[in-house]
């Protein structure tokens, strides 16, 4: 995060964020690293407010159908959560 600058992260609703268990963690940071980005997990049907969130500052990324399917599979692995990937390096989006 060191891309984005403080008083942009200060802004950031958190409160839509999901907290992974250790080995939920262990297991999105492998998938993240496999697949070449960043992996964010939100809370399942939650909203940031307008302008407020991690997606309004960085590109999220590309994935191609199997990165897609991996992604579903982590979700049915963390059935609370809603995953978000990010391009790996960060690239913000103004």
């Amino acid at each position: 995060m060191n891309e984005i600058e403080e008083t942009s992260l200060s802004r950031l609703d958190r409160s839509e964020w999901f907290r992974p268990s250790a080995a939920q963690a262990r297991r999105l940071e492998a998938a993240a690293d496999t697949m070449g980005v960043y992996l964010m997990t939100y809370r399942a049907n939650c909203r940031a407010g307008v302008g407020d969130g991690l997606c309004n500052l960085i590109a999220a990324a590309k994935l191609d159908a199997a990165e897609l399917d991996e992604i579903a599979n982590l979700e049915n692995a963390c059935p609370d959560a809603a995953i978000v990937a990010y391009e790996r390096p960060i690239r913000l989006r103004r």
